[in-house]
């Protein structure tokens, strides 16, 4: 019977120190930290994940009795490029927030904004199969400030915060084989342009039916891709595309938004970025559109994965278990039980201390 509690208690206890395995097989010693395991049973990691780019470009010319001639100037672009990712088992919730800003001064030409851009974008997905989601996603384009076309005299306004802005919400799938490639078909995809300047809301600008409109309504269909990867050591680029095109007025005639950025990292502090944007839409001119920058600048990147990476490396409390189909450390020698021995503990009616078959372990050995 005593033999048979002793097995017993040694099934019991390995079992309760299976409860204690993390998603990868590990033994956590901590119990409490199960409650937080990393991974999921899809193999992804749990929790939130942030990345963040901060970027300052200033460019500053002074001359003075300067034969060759020029003019002094000074420009500066400001931009933020934030992920901010959801995972938990089949459920996916990625955020990206872009926003950058810039201008040039000089005393011919004043202040001019060179470049202006606001693109938030959030997206829901369920694991349908392998690198497969069911998605939902909301993408909201628009500037921060006027802009004008200095070609005519006066100069003419051109836009403004929310004049335009793009609105576009969207259902189909996504394929994310890789973290650093993306591909999203939503079939079903409404598009809202906003005109909430006064002065812009004209019949034909940005779509407009009237005048006075300050919204146009377009259903369609939307393709989207992104893919990142590694020129050389410390170079970068990141590719990012845009097609759309509406069901209801002439459909073959896809709008596209493309935007790559060549980032060539000096220090963890100091980075060259060539960024390209391309864009074509007929509802606002019927020619391609095209801006290319070049800077240097300070930059301070974000990453919340190394920061976790780093905790994980310094803990020490994981170690890997053995597996109950190999040889396993723990081994049962059976030996024959002589009862003598346990009879006398409990023939006397009063216990002996000096006794060597008091101590349990001593009777345990006998096994």
């Amino acid at each position: 019977m005593r033999f048979l509690i002793s097995i017993l208690f040694i099934f019991i206890s390995v079992f309760t120190s299976a409860q204690f395995l993390d998603t990868n097989g590990n033994l956590i010693i901590d119990g409490r930290k199960f409650l937080k395991s990393k991974v999921d049973t899809t193999g992804r990691k749990s929790g939130w994940e942030i990345y963040g780019t901060n970027t300052l470009t200033v460019n500053q010319n002074t001359f003075s009795n300067w034969i060759a001639g020029g003019e002094n100037s000074v420009s500066f672009i400001a931009k933020v490029d934030y992920e901010l990712n959801y995972r938990k088992k089949r459920n996916l919730w990625d955020n990206r927030i872009i926003m950058e800003y810039g201008f040039l001064d000089n005393k011919t030409n004043g202040t001019r904004k060179t470049t202006d851009n606001i693109n938030i974008t959030s997206s829901y997905g369920y694991l349908w199969k392998k690198s497969w989601y069911l998605t939902s996603s909301v993408n909201l384009r628009s500037q921060f400030a006027p802009g004008y076309d200095f070609g005519t005299t006066p100069k003419t306004k051109k836009s403004n915060l929310f004049a335009p802005a793009y609105l576009t919400v969207g259902v189909g799938a996504n394929y994310n084989p890789t973290a650093d490639l993306s591909l999203s078909i939503h079939p079903i995809t409404s598009r809202t342009t906003m005109v909430l300047d006064k002065d812009l809301q004209k019949k034909g600008n940005y779509g407009l039916r009237e005048d006075g409109d300050a919204l146009y309504f377009e259903i369609g269909a939307y393709i989207g891709a992104r893919y990142k990867f590694k020129v050389f050591e410390n170079v970068t680029y990141d590719n990012n595309i845009g097609l759309f095109s509406n069901y209801s007025h002439k459909p073959l005639n896809i709008d596209l938004v493309y935007s790559g950025v060549l980032n060539m990292k000096i220090n963890n502090f100091m980075s060259t970025q060539l960024t390209l944007n391309l864009a074509y839409d007929e509802d606002q001119i019927k020619k391609t559109q095209f801006k290319q920058t070049l800077g240097i600048g300070l930059t301070y990147k974000f990453d919340s994965t190394k920061k976790n990476e780093k905790k994980k490396n310094n803990r020490k409390d994981i170690i890997q278990p053995f597996s109950v189909f190999e040889k396993s450390p723990l081994q049962i020698i059976y030996k024959p039980i002589d009862m003598k021995h346990f009879q006398k503990v409990f023939e006397k009616d009063e216990v002996d201390e000096t006794s060597i078959y008091l101590k349990s372990e001593t009777i345990l050995d006998e096994l």
